[in-house]
């Protein structure tokens, strides 16, 4: 038999932690060499099962198997041999563990005398004997020999070339009898060493638990109870995934719960909060230690479906699904090879954290571990990134929508995967948002307002509740459109509900059907209920309408819709148009990159246009067209008035070419050009970082190559007609004394545009 092959297999078990196809495995091969009398081997096989059978608690096992092995060392004529003292090693191993203390120490004394016999004193399997002779000690109560066995152990180890993980083994030790003596600062310094090795190794070392453990109990002495639980917690989880809950995790395990007394009993750990621990114990470490080519470019977090990422999981969640995990994005382009490799590591992990295990359903089945950017989007969505057109996202479900943006990210480095999720926290595009609102209102209309009473009058009560129910639903789905927020799955709707802006209150009143008979529903739920979405979507400008119907103010925000959807289309038609007359704009010298960055210069020019009035963008297009067909290049002008500052001495020359400016229209854009500069000036306080990445703002900073914001400005009014520019100019004004600022409103549209939830999260991203 392959002796070298079948413990090859068995190792590979044993560090997957796939502890019952190792016993069964270990059965096999031992029956096969048995039958076989291949004792050579089923000595060897024997040792393997003496150690296997005491690391899983199961120590009569063990024993049976210690005598079966000194039989076999009979048959074949091995005693007072190295194998004789191997055997007699684990064999002691097992009496100590099963507590047979005298037994033990007779078998150490035996393995000392062969070691001294037939092994150097530094002999990395003498420091073994004394590492092992050192546990009987600590159980014996005889912490000053344990520590005189352990620092014997320790000088071998360390005078030997790679064999850290030795050197960690002994110092753990070390470390566990010094605690017992109540020397805490010379446990330390052992400890963070140890650690130090054993941290973050794929798959973990066996005594890593041993290591984790000491240290719980050094902080526990030092009376930091809130860490001493974390190392308790960790090293339990270690011990169950190579041992499985024993005496050892037992012991372990009422450590931990007199930490957790000193704290105030255990807490109940919401699945955000689990997960997070969860990871920076264990996945954090191993992900630094094992993939450091690739950790910058993952982003790790917890996001999906399940309540426990909403942060809605109570202790009826924890039946399935629920546990300790968390998941891993990459690049789409990263090779399969490292993606399996992620995978196999995420898996060598430990099922069970803070006492639960985690059970997955077969539909759970891709909620944690790693996944590309692209699937975990397609997966939810249907399709792989943010919608593109307005049908698209109205035919995602918005509760799929609410899952792909939930949950916190522990790490945020994968920039595909952020620049997704950033843009499809900004909510829907205010057209389908429009859309869906006046969908979910006029339902309101129709189910609660209009429906409810009218069955009510038939004495039809099932039918009432279900139309009531789905009017409780639209309501809340309502609320959440007007807060900007997706509605998640039915369950949570409620909850969800009350965590928005004055949706306790609606929240409450949908409660209240609960207790009050069918017949008070209209006047003292749905009426009250309609004038809070009502209220909502008069102070957002959705509705002007005074009427109690919800049907008149779903009405009102379709109407709004196909406004803004024209609104955006002629704003599309401008900027192509804008972007064709600017390809044909001539330089002096080289061709500038800008006039072939269609992405840059659309963003530009639609968040401007976008803030703008629709009689106004159809002045202008108008305008715009009527030049191009006569041949006249608005944009050439643009840049040509701007050289008035930026090149005077060209611009001289060029000024003939240009059309004649009145004096009213001079007065009028400066007038307009003060207002917008006072703005640009009071974005760049509130805001220094963005403005750090725009323009200068004053004419007085122009250089040959830097045109300022004031500059550029000037340069687009003058080319507006006298028209445009008196409507623009009223509009300015409205926008002023509203105490509004256009300067910001159009950097909110940037900042959108580049899929940054808000101006503060663009400021602070600039600013790293």
């Amino acid at each position: 038999m392959q002796v070298q092959e079948i413990l090859q297999q068995l190792d590979t078990l044993l560090k997957n932690s796939r502890l019952q196809e190792a016993d069964v495995f270990l059965k096999k091969q031992i029956a096969a060499a048995e039958q076989a009398k291949d004792w050579q081997t089923a000595l060897t096989l024997y040792n393997e099962q003496i150690g296997f059978f005491r690391d899983c608690g199961r120590f009569p096992e063990s024993l049976a198997v210690g005598e079966k092995a000194l039989e076999c060392v009979e048959k074949l004529h091995l005693k007072q041999t190295i194998a004789h003292a191997t055997t007699l090693l684990n064999v002691a191993n097992a009496q100590r563990a099963a507590g047979m203390q005298e037994a033990a120490l007779n078998s150490y004394q035996q393995v000392k005398q062969l070691y001294d016999a037939l092994l150097s004193p530094t002999d990395g399997r003498v420091a073994s004997y004394y590492n092992n002779l050192s546990l009987l000690y600590q159980e014996m109560g005889d912490w000053e020999a344990s520590c005189t066995a352990l620092e014997q152990a320790l000088q071998i180890v360390t005078r030997q070339s790679g064999q850290e993980g030795r050197v960690a083994i002994s110092k753990t030790n070390l470390a566990s009898s010094l605690l017992h003596l109540h020397r805490v600062q010379d446990a330390l310094p052992l400890l963070k060493s140890a650690l130090s090795f054993f941290t973050g190794l794929s798959p973990s070392d066996f005594h890593y638990s041993a290591a984790l453990a000491a240290m719980a109990d050094a902080q526990y002495q030092l009376q930091d109870y809130e860490q001493a639980v974390w190392y308790y917690e960790a090293a339990l989880s270690e011990m169950e995934l190579h041992m499985g809950r024993g005496a050892a995790y037992q012991i372990v395990q009422e450590n931990a719960d007199h930490a957790y007394e000193k704290l105030g009993g255990k807490p109940i750990r919401k699945g955000l909060e689990l997960c997070r621990q969860y990871y920076e114990t264990f996945g954090k470490p191993m992900l630094q230690r094992m993939f450091p080519d690739i950790w910058e470019q993952l982003t790790i977090g917890l996001a999906g479906e399940g309540s426990e990422c909403f942060g809605y999981d109570d202790a009826y969640s924890q039946d399935h699904d629920f546990g300790a995990g968390f998941c891993i994005w990459v690049p789409d382009e990263m090779a399969d090879e490292q993606i399996a490799a992620l995978q196999q590591a995420y898996n060598l992990l430990p099922k069970t954290y803070c006492g639960i295990t985690r059970k997955t359903m077969p539909q759970g089945e891709h909620r944690v571990g790693v996944c590309r950017t692209s699937d975990f989007y397609q997966r939810l969505l249907g399709i792989s990134g943010v919608p593109k057109t307005e049908q698209e996202w109205l035919q995602i479900e918005e509760a799929q929508l609410a899952a792909a943006t939930n949950g916190v990210l522990f790490k945020d480095s994968n920039q595909a995967f952020s620049k997704i999720r950033n843009r499809l926290q900004q909510g829907y595009p205010e057209a389908v948002r429009l859309r869906r609102l006046a969908q979910e209102t006029a339902w309101m209309a129709q189910r609660g307002q209009y429906n409810v009473p009218r069955l009510l009058q038939r004495n039809d009560k099932l039918t009432t509740m279900l139309a009531f129910s789905h009017f409780a639903e639209s309501a809340m789905r309502a609320a959440h459109l007007c807060a900007r927020s997706y509605a998640p799955y039915y369950k949570w709707l409620l909850h969800s509900t009350e965590q928005l802006p004055q949706g306790a209150e609606l929240a409450a009143l949908l409660q209240k059907s609960t207790t009050l008979p069918l017949e008070q529903w209209e006047t003292e739920i749905i009426a009250p209920v309609c004038a809070i979405i009502a209220k909502q979507m008069k102070e957002q400008g959705i509705s002007t309408q005074e009427e109690s119907y919800m049907q008149v103010h779903a009405e009102a925000a379709a109407q709004q819709a196909a406004l803004l959807e024209q609104k955006e289309a002629l704003v599309e038609k401008i900027v192509r148009l804008e972007f064709s007359e600017f390809d044909k704009v001539k330089n002096e010298g080289v061709r500038a990159g800008c006039q072939d960055d269609w992405e840059t210069f659309s963003i530009m020019r639609k968040s401007q246009y976008l803030t703008w009035e629709l009689p106004m963008l159809e002045q202008y297009w108008a305008e715009l067209q009527n030049a191009s067909q006569r041949g006249w290049n608005l944009l050439t002008e643009k840049y040509a008035r701007m050289m008035a500052s930026t090149a005077p001495e060209a611009y001289a020359a060029l000024k003939k070419e240009l059309p004649p400016v009145s004096e009213q229209k001079q007065a009028l854009c400066e007038a307009i050009i003060s207002i917008q500069v006072s703005w640009m000036e009071d974005f760049a306080k509130q805001y220094p970082n963005l403005a750090g990445q725009a323009r200068k703002i004053h004419t007085s900073e122009d250089t040959e190559w830097q045109t300022s914001y004031e500059t550029y400005l000037r340069g687009e009014l003058l080319t507006y007609s006298e028209d445009l520019l008196q409507a623009y100019g009223a509009w300015i004004v409205t926008l002023y004394r509203a105490g509004k600022n256009l300067a910001e409103q159009i950097m909110t549209n940037t900042v959108h545009f580049y899929q940054y939830s808000s101006l503060e999260a663009a400021e602070k991203q600039v600013q790293k």
